[in-house]
C-alpha cells in the first residue's frame, strides 16, 4: 500500500466542523464551508482593520485558515484520481 492508501480522509463536512471550532474564525460565520468566500472575507478585514487588536485578530484568523487549507490539501478527497 502507498501513503495515499493508508492516510485518513476527510470530508468537507468535517472540515466545516473544524473551521467552525476554530475560535479566530467565529467572526465570519461560515456554513458550509466555502474556502475562497472565507478568505475574501478575511482578506477584507485585513484592509479594513484599524487598530492593533484587529489586526491582531485577524492575523490569528489568517493563520487558522492556512492550516485549514494545509488540512484540505492533504485529508480531504476531492474525488477519484
Amino acid at each position: 500500500m502507498n501513503d495515499r492508501e493508508t492516510r485518513r480522509v476527510l470530508t468537507l463536512e468535517d472540515l466545516t466542523y473544524l473551521a467552525e471550532r476554530a475560535r479566530a474564525l467565529e467572526t465570519y460565520g461560515l456554513r458550509p464551508w466555502d474556502r475562497d468566500r472565507l478568505w475574501a472575507a478575511v482578506l477584507n478585514a485585513q484592509m479594513e482593520a484599524k487598530t492593533r487588536a484587529e489586526r491582531e485578530a485577524v492575523a490569528e484568523a489568517r493563520g487558522a485558515l492556512q492550516i485549514l487549507d494545509a488540512i484540505e490539501r492533504h485529508f480531504v478527497r476531492k474525488g477519484e484520481r
